[in-house]
């Protein structure tokens, strides 16, 4: 009788135990948690043609140039919520790698306005032009640094500030 007793209880700690794991699994996974990805193209009159950054080289754009997309070379973060829980994004940016200055664009944002809520399983797409890219970089290089690559970043509502790990040699 004692040893089904111990049998019924180590099953019953083994249960707990896994119950206690999947709770844990489920609070670390279930908050709001955001992918992002760098992209590169060219603006057209209906839209943007642009694929996301591989290798650090910017996408060959010239084959588009021969088609509609005539618009300027544009660099963009691609925002998904992959968590449980609905995100803000509340600000992108385009920063150099090494540098101290970022550009935030606020007149001329090339996507849907900000602040911006994606639910569970949603994602949208910002731009900013790639001129403004190559600026930020002569600003850095001016200041004496070294400077070859951008990124971007995005800030979420709560402050939190995610970026992205593919960089782009555009300069």
């Amino acid at each position: 009788m004692s040893e089904i007793a111990l049998l019924v209880s180590v099953f019953s700690l083994c249960v707990a135990a896994l119950s206690l794991g999947w709770q844990i699994a489920l609070w670390l996974l279930g908050g709001r948690r955001v992918s992002i990805q760098l992209r590169h193209g060219v603006l057209g009159d209906g839209g943007i043609a642009a694929g996301p950054v591989g290798n650090g080289k910017a996408n060959d754009i010239s084959s588009m140039r021969h088609q509609v997309f005539v618009g300027p070379e544009v660099v963009g973060v691609d925002v998904i919520n992959v968590g449980r829980l609905p995100l803000t994004v509340s600000e992108y940016s385009l920063r150099v790698k090494g540098g101290q200055f970022s550009f935030v664009p606020h007149g001329e944002v090339i996507g849907r306005p900000l602040p911006f809520r994606l639910e569970p399983g949603e994602s949208e797409t910002w731009y900013v032009d790639a001129a403004d890219a190559r600026a930020l970089a002569r600003v850095h290089r001016d200041m004496g640094k070294r400077v070859a690559e951008v990124f971007m970043a995005v800030k979420l509502g709560t402050r939190e500030e995610k970026r992205t790990k593919q960089t782009l040699a555009l300069l």
